[in-house]
């Protein structure tokens, strides 16, 4: 298997490199997008990122952290990412879906109430001390229904979600 590299040549730069405010690139790294290494500029930018490991629209590049922490979002723009030697980086399908009209984009495969809910009020929505939430256009093996207090849905891309308060806040 052999290392591809970031861009035409191992030591050029990503696009913007050498602009205003980006550090210029020091040395060249390898990393692994995916379990699939590459040979990458340090520092370089999210969307080269994106670019080199072939990241399709819909999925999300995340940064592998150690120990008992969250594994970090790259973004898709122009950020200035350092990279470390062999370092890893995975991507995940990100699911649209759409609660009480609004897009959100969501990176798990299930959604619990309580984060319908948390993307409701992030949006506007109204404190009420109970919801109710009904979801639509979901999966096979839960294509509509209530979603109640404590539980989850399987995802499926522009799923739907309708929150109401029941309550006076």
């Amino acid at each position: 298997m052999s290392t591809q590299s970031a861009v035409d040549g191992a030591n050029q730069p990503p696009a913007g490199a050498n602009a205003p405010g980006m550090p210029a690139v020091s040395h060249t790294v390898r990393i692994h997008i995916n379990r699939e290494p590459f040979t990458s500029p340090t520092p370089t930018t999210g969307e080269a990122l994106y670019k080199l490991g072939d990241v399709a629209k819909h999925q999300e590049l995340f940064r592998e952290v150690g120990g008992d922490h969250e594994d970090q979002p790259v973004p898709r723009d122009e950020t200035v990412i350092h990279l470390k030697q062999d370092e890893h980086f995975y991507s995940q399908k990100l699911f649209k879906i759409l609660v009480n009209g609004d897009e959100h984009d969501v990176n798990e495969k299930k959604i619990s109430y309580a984060q319908v809910v948390d993307l409701y009020l992030g949006s506007g929505g109204k404190p009420s001390n109970e919801y109710l939430v009904k979801y639509s256009h979901g999966p096979k093996e839960n294509p509509s229904g209530t979603l109640a207090p404590g539980q989850t849905v399987t995802l499926k891309n522009d799923m739907r979600f309708r929150v109401a308060g029941t309550g006076e806040s």
